[in-house]
């Protein structure tokens, strides 16, 4: 009897933890991943991160500001730094790393580390409307 008790009080707050949690969304869009390679075998690549909806906007307890330990534009960054190593390594472009060579807070263009072979052109066609 107590412990149906205890489960009657605890299925509300059951409840509530299961619908606070968000789902994610089947119609948001994948990221945008272009890539371009060389004449010399460069292989380049364009990735833009996350819709904004899932990136880290603002923190805050109980509607009060916190003082995060890192910046939203830090956060940001990490969450769409991971988001590229995923995508890389599903899509397999980028075998030996990569470099930065710009980055903003939605967008990373990136050179791979190795030189791109016969099958890695046929994989990954150039994009149209490529600009460097």
């Amino acid at each position: 009897m107590e412990s149906s008790l205890r489960l009657l009080l605890l299925s509300p707050l059951l409840l509530a933890a299961c619908t606070s949690v968000p789902s994610p969304r089947s119609d948001v869009p994948p990221p945008l991943f272009a890539t371009h390679i060389t004449e010399e075998g460069s292989k380049r690549f364009v990735f833009e991160a996350a819709p904004l909806e899932r990136l880290p906007t603002g923190l805050s307890v109980e509607g009060k500001p916190v003082r995060p330990r890192k910046s939203l534009l830090e956060s940001r960054e990490a969450l769409q730094a991971e988001q590229l190593d995923q995508w890389l390594a599903q899509k397999k472009f980028c075998h030996q790393g990569f470099i930065v060579l710009t980055r903003t807070s939605w967008k990373i263009r990136g050179e791979c580390n190795e030189t791109a072979s016969t099958a890695d052109r046929q994989a990954f066609p150039n994009a149209s409307g490529w600009e460097e």
